[in-house]
């Protein structure tokens, strides 16, 4: 357990002096998402360590340079998890790095993103200031909208340099349901329970089967577990296998881009049509996630909400197309956070 915060301001401080542009590294797990760009590394990874964590408030505090994994380990001891159940990357992935990408698992649409259980954040801006943004308590809004800015910012606007996240109790059961489906069935399908007041967790379709994993209490789980099953022929995946599936899921292990292969996710409404994203192969989050590969020498169709995830030309804008509207907001905020444009400059747009 390190602070060094101190370390941090003063290199961002002769950073500005020297106008030199600054890369952002924590875990280093997140080098395949944005644009490919050059600039001077300033490494959080070593300022790390948990700073309070009151199991009763159910809230954790955490520098930004403690892994995923560490914070996990923390929190079952106390039978609690983190809402947004994201992937550690092999132990690797840091929560500074996970807010800065707001990377979720399975568990998103009932139980928010990353940004939705961010109660406060620490941050050294462009000017070399440490700051401190919103609370540890759901209550305390100050600065709220400043937190929840960060993610998904990839660094853009400064060095995060701890957070309070929300927490929630473990799942006293969970089950897992599979059946053979076609995409277009199992599309319908999931878009009608997915707007369920039920115990529902995870639902994601992969090599033409249907995925529903259930986590609540046990009498939540086995009466939705009895109803899914008189709509589908459904059959309960075995305890072990279901971890290591969904395992794979928050991980992003089942669909690897080969070499000469790009990968595409496309995030939209769950209703959108089968073929909103070409050569789908993967859809998670009921719909609302899909994943696709094609070869380098293949396009995509042109679509605003379609990522070049991994692989591929990165010199180009990869992430989701935004109008000139939002582009000039968010150069504004850019230049508000980080005036000297001295953080990831360039890596989520070539224009930011």
């Amino acid at each position: 357990m390190f602070d060094l915060t101190a370390q941090l301001v003063e290199q961002v401080q002769q950073a500005r002096t020297e106008q030199t542009p600054l890369h952002i590294i924590g875990g280093n797990t997140k080098s395949h998402l944005g644009r490919a760009t050059q600039a001077q590394p300033i490494n959080v990874a070593g300022h790390s360590g948990i700073i309070s964590y009151d199991p009763t408030e159910l809230v954790i505090r955490a520098r930004a340079g403690t892994t995923i994994k560490q914070l996990q380990l923390a929190l079952a001891e106390q039978q609690q998890r983190l809402p947004f159940e994201p992937p550690q990357h092999l132990g690797l992935a840091t929560v500074g790095g996970t807010v800065a990408a707001n990377q979720s698992g399975p568990s998103r649409p009932w139980f928010g993103a990353v940004k939705d259980s961010l109660l406060g954040l620490g941050l050294i801006n462009g000017y070399g200031e440490s700051m401190s943004f919103g609370g540890q308590v759901m209550k305390n809004v100050a600065g709220f909208d400043i937190t929840r800015l960060q993610a998904g910012a990839m660094g853009s606007l400064g060095v995060i340099t701890e957070v309070s996240i929300k927490v929630l109790p473990q799942f006293n059961a969970s089950k897992t349901l599979v059946c053979e489906l076609d995409a277009q069935t199992a599309l319908k399908q999931m878009q009608v329970w997915g707007n369920l007041s039920v115990p529902l967790s995870g639902m994601c379709y992969w090599q033409n089967k249907l995925y529903v994993r259930l986590q609540g209490s046990v009498a939540g789980v086995e009466e939705t577990a009895t109803v899914f099953s008189k709509a589908l022929p459904l059959v309960v995946l075995d305890a072990e296998l279901a971890l290591a599936f969904w395992h794979k899921v928050t991980e992003r292990e089942l669909l690897v881009a080969q070499q000469q292969q790009i990968m595409w996710r496309w995030s939209g409404p769950s209703n959108a049509p089968s073929n909103a994203l070409d050569n789908t192969e993967f859809i998670n989050w009921a719909g609302s996630e899909r994943w696709a590969l094609t070869s380098v020498s293949e396009t995509t169709v042109a679509n605003p909400q379609v990522t070049q995830y991994r692989g591929g030309d990165r010199s180009l804008d990869v992430n989701p197309i935004i109008n000139a509207h939002d582009q000039a907001l968010q150069q504004r905020i850019k230049h508000a956070f980080d005036p000297d444009g001295l953080f990831n400059v360039g890596r989520l747009y070539s224009w930011l």
